[in-house]
């Protein structure tokens, strides 16, 4: 009876670094970020500490790599989402979606997006992301309700407080997803039209 241990796969360069990451990211979801170490990841990944080093000289180094890789794969996903709506509730749906996805549990973005040191290299991206977004719904509100501009704006800004603030309630809470993603969408939908009706009837006073 031979005894053979299982040979080690060999990883190129880039799968081994996107291993890296994921390990982290496994660990952070699971532990927070504050007892993550350089020397914890390695033996999660079940490599050398200098291993580690190799590929990410410093510990910040590796979060903010982290936090671009988990940024675009979130991008990503919500213009895939955006794309795919066929309908103002559609979109709607999706918006507050993606914001309750910050607040997932065991979902690491919103842990390190929420530390300046690290969320530093993605600022920039970020404000960009959130204009393009806000200009998104601006344009689709405005052309499914025929709102000027500026109304249209202001029902964006709200609705997206209210998503935000649900997302984050949520979060917290521990509540059900899929039902508290669609009280919110009732909850906007309704204070949308009800807005847009207050308007109609002003115009037919005056």
């Amino acid at each position: 009876m031979s005894d053979t241990k299982p040979k080690r796969i060999r990883l190129s360069p880039e799968a081994r670094q996107q291993h890296l990451l994921d390990c982290s990211a496994e660990m952070i979801a699971a532990d927070g970020l504050a007892g993550f170490t350089m020397e914890g990841l390695a033996k999660r990944a079940s490599v050398s500490a200098p291993l580690v080093y190799n590929y990410f000289p410093n510990r910040i180094e590796l979060l903010q790599t982290l936090l671009k890789r988990e940024l675009s794969r979130f991008n990503r996903r919500t213009v895939k989402e955006a794309e795919q709506a066929k309908s103002f509730e559609e979109i709607v749906r999706m918006a507050v979606r993606s914001n309750f996805a910050h607040y997932a549990p065991g979902t690491v973005l919103p842990i390190l997006i929420t530390q300046p040191e690290i969320a530093s290299v993605v600022q920039k991206r970020l404000a960009q992301t959130s204009y393009e977004a806000a200009s998104f719904l601006i344009e689709k509100a405005a052309d499914y309700y025929r709102l000027d501009e500026d109304t249209a704006s202001l029902i964006v800004q709200l609705s997206s407080g209210a998503a935000w603030s649900a997302a984050e309630l949520a979060g917290k809470r521990g509540l059900g997803m899929d039902e508290t993603v669609e009280l919110t969408v009732n909850y906007i939908i309704a204070g949308i039209e009800t807005l847009v009706a207050g308007q109609k009837n002003e115009r037919k006073i005056k």
